[in-house]
């Protein structure tokens, strides 16, 4: 009884500290998400064309692929060494496109971001799941990734506004002082932690770290309903413009609708993973989405269907992914940080190795793409309900 008053006055002594990193989380991810919207304003104001800077995304986005060596840096110097470290670097590529106000500022500004962001990420995640028990992760790690959708929601209108109101290197000042104000702060208020030093050579760790049928259930878990998800993303867009005309307001509201669906998909995950079970809560999510994906193609006769089946989409695939997140946790807790950067390269190869199969499905319908998706995830449910036996 008192081991476990004990439990909970540590876990609540903590909701500072996660609420500080929720706020750092959602400065990060603005950055990130703020280049979608925004694409046209940021070519027009570096002057090239808009693939050029989609070509960056791209690195962007294959940045995930170093995760694991990052990761390799929390376990050997700790977690809060390596946020700090993902803050430096953001906040040295917001600053750069002021030292280089062109394209290879903006380019420099979006790779050392993302690179931030890497570091930043599972560092966080495994500074929590180390101080919570396991029992209440899903509660402190969902509130984490409220900052995703807060990012979108909120981030990315006051982003908005500064452009309207300045011009298109006013985000990335403001970022960049928010960035440095997080790095000040974490480095006075987070508690140092003590590093799992682990003299071993970096792939030696590594396959330690996913060297368990459980591990890499969870690796395939990442890589499928990320790729499930990016078979729809990718063409979501056009679809709609294919079956309602193009329509920039509906367009619009679609996005809305997306950053909507995530904010509840992460509300779920918050405030019910720890008392309905984080597997269970992952498996309810995989198959809500295979149900989406076989309800999709048949909402395009309406455009108000459409956007209700598209928040039932990203609403479910949020959900799993974010339920995901606490139950790695526990895949491979000696190696908590190493692993959860390998989570994030699975999710990273699931997005790029599917990016180009969307268009090519698409030219058959929707409906070639969801099913391909609906499969993805039911590989997701086998391996999880095969392999994965923390709950």
């Amino acid at each position: 009884m008192m081991s476990s008053w004990l439990e909970k006055r540590k876990a609540w002594s903590l909701l500072p500290v996660v609420a500080l990193l929720t706020g750092t989380r959602t400065i990060i991810d603005t950055g990130s998400r703020m280049i979608y919207p925004l694409l046209p304003v940021f070519a027009r104001g570096v002057q090239v064309e808009v693939s050029a800077i989609v070509s960056i995304m791209t690195l962007m986005q294959l940045l995930g692929l170093v995760a694991p060596f990052i990761g390799r840096i929390a376990e050997q110097r700790g977690r809060k060494f390596t946020v700090l470290l993902g803050l430096l670097l953001y906040v040295a590529g917001m600053v750069s496109v002021f030292i280089l106000p062109d394209f290879t500022g903006l380019a420099i500004a979006l790779l050392l971001g993302a690179l931030g962001r890497t570091a930043l990420g599972p560092a966080l995640q495994a500074y929590i799941g180390d101080r919570v028990p396991y029992h209440r992760r899903g509660l402190y790690l969902g509130f984490v990734e409220l900052a995703w959708s807060g990012a979108f929601l909120f981030g990315v209108p006051a982003m908005t506004w500064l452009i309207v109101s300045y011009n298109w290197q006013a985000p990335f000042l403001a970022l960049a002082i928010l960035g440095a104000v997080s790095f000040v702060t974490i480095w006075l208020r987070v508690e140092r932690d003590a590093p799992a030093v682990h003299h071993v050579a970096f792939l030696p760790a590594l396959r330690a770290a996913i060297n368990s049928p459980m591990a890499l259930a969870g690796l395939c878990l990442g890589f499928s309903i990320s790729a499930a998800n990016q078979l729809v993303s990718v063409v979501f867009g056009t679809w709609i413009e294919a079956s309602f005309g193009i329509q920039l307001a509906a367009l619009a509201v679609a996005a809305a609708v997306i950053g909507m669906s995530e904010l509840a998909g992460e509300g779920i995950v918050t405030f019910f993973a720890d008392r309905f079970g984080k597997r269970r809560l992952v498996l309810v999510g995989v198959s809500g989405n295979i149900l989406a994906c076989l309800i999709l193609p048949l909402t395009g006769v309406d455009v108000n269907l459409a956007l209700v089946g598209l928040f039932f989409f990203y609403l479910t695939f949020e959900l799993s992914v974010v339920a995901t997140i606490p139950l790695a946790t526990e895949l491979s807790p000696d190696a908590r940080a190493l692993y959860l950067t390998a989570l994030m390269t699975a999710v990273t190869l699931g997005r790029a190795l599917l990016t180009p199969v969307a268009p090519a499905l698409f030219a058959s319908g929707l409906l070639a793409n969801c099913l391909v998706a609906a499969g993805l995830d039911l590989v997701a449910i086998f391996v999880v309900k095969r392999y994965v036996t923390v709950k």
